[in-house]
């Protein structure tokens, strides 16, 4: 009894000494802009927001597989986990799509630069006619009405849960204004978020954040650039990342 008793109380001081075993997620609030992502490879030579806007890559590249309504449900980033999205080679460039798929990785945006579409996959600011694609699990402890704040350089589309809540095609005035709060809702549990933005020529942003009421989400990707350990998607999409998608880690 003895042995066991000190062998329980080693245990517990490992687990309460241990960094390893605490999970960063990520929250956000009225001054917490969200900088971790699960982003797909920039297509580049977009033709213009204006053009690109009626585009759904994510359709186009799976062959109308999955769409953006589907990836922004927790069946449809299943799917998607198992899925390559395969655009047109002109589309590919600065090692963008160079292997002709177009890759997911958590990538970190600096929220204070007005090219972080462009350097969070470590191309060059001023990089022109591009989309990038970002997204979030967004796990909430109750059904609620949240505020989004979104930020973005040029035209930006935003869905939540298969529903499209957000499309904006004027750009906002700077990598941290916001023109346009949007209220949307929120599910008890994993709520998958998809924004989608396209630009043209000059700065080339995204940015989010919500209000203060929604500090105690916890958001997916982590701080530590871990997404799919922590959402609660099939297994085989657990499968996926611990083999192909392996070990995803923030740029």
């Amino acid at each position: 009894m003895r042995n066991s008793t000190i062998f329980i109380l080693a245990l517990a001081a490992i687990f309460a000494v241990s960094p390893a075993f605490a999970v960063n997620f990520q929250h956000t609030g009225d001054d917490e802009w969200i900088e971790q992502w699960l982003s797909m490879e920039v297509v580049m030579n977009n033709g213009g927001f204006a053009a690109s806007a009626q585009i759904d890559f994510i359709s186009e590249g799976t062959d109308g597989d999955l769409t953006h309504e589907d990836v922004s449900t927790t069946k449809g980033l299943a799917k998607l986990a198992n899925a390559e999205v395969k655009l047109d080679k002109k589309y590919s460039g600065e090692g963008m799509g160079e292997d002709g798929v177009w890759d997911w990785e958590v990538v970190t945006i600096d929220t204070l630069n007005g090219d972080n579409m462009a350097t969070s996959w470590g191309l060059n600011a001023g990089s022109d006619n591009i989309d990038w694609h970002g997204i979030l699990i967004l796990k909430s402890s109750k059904a609620r009405s949240a505020t989004m704040h979104p930020a973005h350089d040029d035209h930006a589309q935003i869905w939540i849960n298969g529903e499209q809540v957000y499309d904006n095609s004027a750009w906002t005035g700077g990598v941290r204004i916001v023109t346009t709060p949007t209220e949307v809702d929120f599910v008890q549990g994993d709520n998958v978020l998809l924004f989608k933005c396209g630009e043209s020529g000059g700065s080339a942003y995204v940015n989010l954040h919500f209000e203060n009421s929604e500090s105690d989400m916890d958001i997916v990707p982590t701080e530590d650039g871990e997404f799919w350990k922590y959402t609660s998607l099939a297994v085989g999409a657990q499968d996926k990342a611990a083999t192909t998608w392996g070990g995803l880690k923030a740029r």
